[in-house]
């Protein structure tokens, strides 16, 4: 360790002091840059010794040191000899027993650092030994020897840092941990045996005991009339140790859920749990909700780690289903989703077992009326925030996920049946609360998806009531959602479907009912396209009255609504149908394409509406017609065009414009497929024409989709489409010449574009003049930091090197990753291509493969962010498998290229790494990488380590 002089310790107490004490925020950002940089360094170690020692230089810098220990303990102790490791362990002791009274945050920092020295100095013989041996004698350090003892578990389990091979770490915890565990309890035991009323020693045994419950290592069996147990359970009778009480009862529970193993155990757990159950209903008589929330969450652990119990014992372990049914019914609605999960495990075990599901039908039956009382609006609905009204609305829907296991054990007549006479109740009051309607109605809203499309007798009585309820808008909400739920039931009951269309129709009179009336009638539609074919005339009168008074989500949805009506006209009328429907929308869109430029800047939401309204009738009226036969929709397409491509030029340029106006081709080529050919060539040439003017992606989403669907019957002119395509890329490319973050929008799309091409067409692609223009352009994406456009530049890699793989390869099957299976294909790329064209590929790494590692490694270590890391890391791999021993030679020059790294270091990266190679395990090629990367990162990169550049 590096000797330190005053000016150094003098420097990192004023340092210390300006973090905590300077006017002004940039002189305390720069205190604490300085002070991270600072840990990095190897005069840290003997720094931080120095103000733990010196008790003037104040609290403030004595916390420092102690983290700065913490953090070269975890960072930088593998480079420590065995002498200098021995001298810190020393040392800390020594620190330990200066400041076993000090202030909890000093302590704790030197707990884990002591910690951290036993997981890895390993020639440390029974760290625990040794540290209960040293504070062990003393009650007066009793607290520290249990903080010590608490932070081990956690210490030794959190081994991200550590850099033990498995074997060592493996060994290690079991002397750490297993094999202390039998001496650890008796000694927790004694503790609490001479606590007297000590409450502060006592809530750190059972922190401690907490801790090591959770590590596991200690055995079930031990648990076993232990004192420790019954100890935690009377300590719920103590405000004072409640909370921690209650972590351990439930740590306890958890560990006991094996069964088979735990019985013993458990035999003596639940006589302990039953009497809480008289807490429970001490605390909601009181409306204590700590309490509640403390019993709630030991009932439902109980519930869930033994629910087999429950189910195959019902009589004898029914006591845990009402104790939580009871916590369930409080009204505080925090605590009622802790019991959530168990209502649906327990539900999904029940119908699977007759005799226990009648057996709980009672339960469920209390349940059902206590969930939709929790669903009521409150009174004070109109003083509450915008938040507090869509966080209750979001809680409510997963309320309603509880009235759907309840309908799952009482069957949907009963549960439908409790709702509607809740309904009737509220409804024949003089005056009643809107809430008192609205909630079982959302109630019907939320069971509607256990409901049998043939239930007979509480629905049809249902949607007679409807129309006869309270006239409030939000009940006329609610009630209309019903409606939009039951769409399914409704196609078996077609004598409602004109009394429903009326009720939501004449929910577009009122603005607060409108988003319910669309959503309903789209439902409805999709529902029952084909009974509604006799309300065509209607509809579509309709239609054109009511889509000028609408926007946004209420008018697509409409639009949906129709289009699924329309979608099930038969082919041999669909033509004019989708016309009648279509037309006066394209009339719209004439009208406003028409207009001087100058004037259209106030209709751009207006066209994008009636794009919307168009791209959704090409995606639903999608009809199956044969190859060789006339398309109904495709003619419509063809007097569509002049409109869009009039558009494309006026208005395509704005991004929300070309968004739908890009949707509206994409849909007709996914719907229409080969009958969309005739219409190939002018596509074609608008996407090349609006990609050059605009820059916009949303083109080259376009030219995806045809080169998915075309490519592999049309190669040549799919091709020209992308090469001309690129022309324009280039141009963009080279205009943002290293800030391709600037554009990731577009390089996502135009590698998308590039990796279908791949996949429809992968001889043409590589033979092309294209393909090692792509790969440049590839390697200068590498420098791109944003999550999706990497991910993009990286699926064009992995296709190009997993099919060069698989052809080098034979022997075995193709590749089964993500962007093999992604081709539109019946064949895989790989099966088009033959051995001559890997010379191709291999031409591109061999000229650039040095640049493309240390560019990957580079990316992993600065700017890739944690999402494509791992397809980073496979790159690698998949690149060492296509060029073994050229990989080996392009690492080491990857690794050279890094600042700060020693050549003994480099050397025993590329020797690990040569060594995975020549053994062919390509998974641990991907493993060093991954963890030499993360070593590298956090030594000199992160943070703390800015001092050191």
């Amino acid at each position: 360790m590096a000797t330190v002089d005053a000016d150094t310790i003098t420097q990192a107490v004023a340092a210390v002091h300006a973090l905590y004490h300077a006017p002004g925020n940039s002189a305390k950002k720069e205190a604490s840059q300085w002070l991270e940089g600072f840990q990095a360094k190897p005069e840290a170690w003997q720094t931080a010794a120095i103000l733990l020692t010196n008790d003037t230089v104040g609290t403030e810098a004595q916390v420092f040191g102690a983290q700065t220990l913490r953090r070269k303990i975890v960072d930088d102790f593998q480079d420590l000899d065995a002498a200098h490791r021995a001298s810190l362990r020393d040392s800390l002791l020594n620190l330990s027993m200066k400041h076993r009274a000090s202030s909890k945050v000093i302590r704790t920092q030197l707990c884990l650092s002591l910690a951290g020295v036993a997981l890895r100095m390993l020639e440390w013989d029974n760290p625990v030994a040794h540290m209960t041996n040293v504070f062990g004698g003393s009650t007066d350090d009793a607290a520290y020897l249990l903080e010590f003892l608490t932070v081990l578990p956690e210490e030794v389990n959190d081994n991200r840092n550590s850099t033990l091979t498995d074997d060592e770490y493996r060994i290690r915890s079991g002397e750490l941990l297993t094999q202390n565990a039998p001496e650890m309890i008796k000694l927790l035991i004694l503790y609490m045996e001479n606590s007297g009323g000590d409450t502060r020693l006592q809530e750190s045994v059972f922190t401690c005991f907490l801790s090591w419950l959770r590590s596991g290592d200690i055995a079930t069996s031990s648990l076993s009339n232990n004192p420790l147990l019954a100890l935690s359970f009377k300590a719920l009778q103590m405000p004072e140790l409640f909370d921690i009480a209650v972590e351990v009862v439930c740590e306890l529970i958890y560990q006991t859920k094996d069964i088979s193993e735990s019985m013993p155990v458990i035999q003596e757990i639940y006589p302990n749990l039953i009497p809480l159950r008289q807490e429970i209903a001490k605390s909601l008589e009181d409306e204590n909700d700590d309490n509640i929330r403390g019993y709630c969450k030991i009932f439902v652990e109980a519930g869930e780690c033994y629910l087999s119990l429950v189910v195959k014992h019902t009589d004898h372990f029914r006591g845990i289903v009402e104790g939580i049914a009871e916590c369930t019914s409080f009204h505080d609605l925090d605590v009622v989703p802790m019991t959530f999960r168990f209502w649906y495990q327990l539900a999904d075990e029940l119908r699977k077992n007759e005799v226990a599901r009648l057996k709980y039908q009672d339960v469920y039956m209390k349940l059902v009326d206590v969930m939709i009382k929790h669903l009521h609006y409150p009174d004070d609905l109109d003083t509450w925030s915008a938040k507090e009204r869509d966080d209750f609305k979001d809680f409510r829907h997963v309320m309603g996920d509880v009235l759907k296991d309840c309908c799952l054990i009482l069957g949907s007549r009963v549960t439908l049946g409790k709702a509607y006479m809740l309904i009737t109740q509220a409804a024949s009051s003089p005056n009643p609360k809107w809430q008192e309607v609205e909630a079982p109605l959302m109630a019907l809203r939320s069971m509607g998806s256990q409901v049998e499309p043939e239930e007979n007798e509480v629905l049809p009585e249902i949607m007679k009531l409807l129309s006869q309820l309270p006239d409030h808008p939000k009940i006329k909400y609610a009630a209309t959602l019903v409606i939009a739920r039951y769409g399914s039931w409704t196609d078996r009951h077609p004598e409602f479907i004109e009394y429903q269309l009326s009720f939501i129709s004449s929910g577009f009179e009122n603005e607060d009912v409108v988003a319910a009336s669309a959503l309903a009638l789209k439902l409805l539609c999709k529902e029952c396209s084909t009974h509604l074919l006799n309300y065509l005339n209607q509809l579509h009168t309709f239609f054109v009255g009511v889509t000028n008074k609408l926007s946004d989500t209420d008018l697509l949805e409409v639009t949906e609504a129709v289009a699924h009506v329309v979608a099930a006209v038969p082919n041999e009328n669909l033509a004019n149908v989708f016309k009648m429907f279509c037309l006066p929308i394209a009339q719209q869109l004439a009208e406003l394409a028409s207009k001087n430029q100058a004037d259209l800047g106030d209709d751009i939401p207006r066209i994008i509406d009636n794009l919307s309204q168009l791209k959704i009738f090409f995606e639903t009226v999608n009809p199956q017609v044969a190859p060789t036969e006339a398309h109904p929709c495709v003619p419509i397409v063809q007097e569509l065009w002049p409109i869009l491509d009039t558009l494309a030029d006026r208005v395509g340029g704005i991004d929300e414009v070309a968004r739908p106006l890009a949707g509206c081709w994409r849909s007709t080529i996914i719907s229409y497929r080969t009958h969309y050919a005739p219409l190939l060539p002018t596509t074609m040439a608008r996407l090349i024409k609006s990609f050059e003017q605009t820059g916009l992606g949303q083109y080259l989403w376009v030219a995806s989709r045809i080169v998915r669907e075309f490519g592999e019957s049309s190669p040549a002119p799919s091709l020209q489409l992308v090469e001309s395509l690129s022309v324009s890329m280039w141009q963009i490319l080279q205009k943002y010449s290293g800030q391709f973050n600037e554009i990731p929008d577009v390089v996502e799309d135009y590698f998308n574009l590039v990796s279908d091409t791949m996949l429809a067409c992968p001889r043409e692609f590589l033979h092309s003049s294209l393909f090692p223009t792509v790969f440049s352009a590839m390697l200068a994406s590498f420098s791109l930091n944003e999550q999706y456009s990497l991910a993009s530049v990286f699926r064009f890699c992995r296709i190009i090197l997993d099919h060069m793989n698989d052809l080098q390869m034979p022997p075995h099957p193709p590749s089964r990753s993500p962007s093999s299976t992604a081709s539109s294909s019946s064949a895989s790329p790989s099966s088009r291509l033959s051995f001559n064209d890997v010379t191709i590929v291999k031409a591109q790494f061999s000229e650039h493969g040095a640049v493309f590692m240390t560019q990957l490694i580079y990316g992993l270590i600065y700017n890739f962010p944690f999402e494509v890391q791992g397809e980073a890391t496979g790159i690698v791999k998949a690149t060492t498998l296509f060029c073994p021993q050229e990989s080996v030679l392009w690492y080491g020059k990857a690794v050279s290229a890094l600042e700060n790294i020693s050549p003994s270091d480099v050397q025993k990266a590329v020797d690990n790494f040569s060594s995975a190679v020549s053994t062919a395990d390509w998974s641990k090629v991907k493993s060093l990488v991954q963890d030499f990367t993360t070593v590298y990162k956090r030594k000199n990169v992160l943070p703390r380590s800015r001092g050191k550049k």
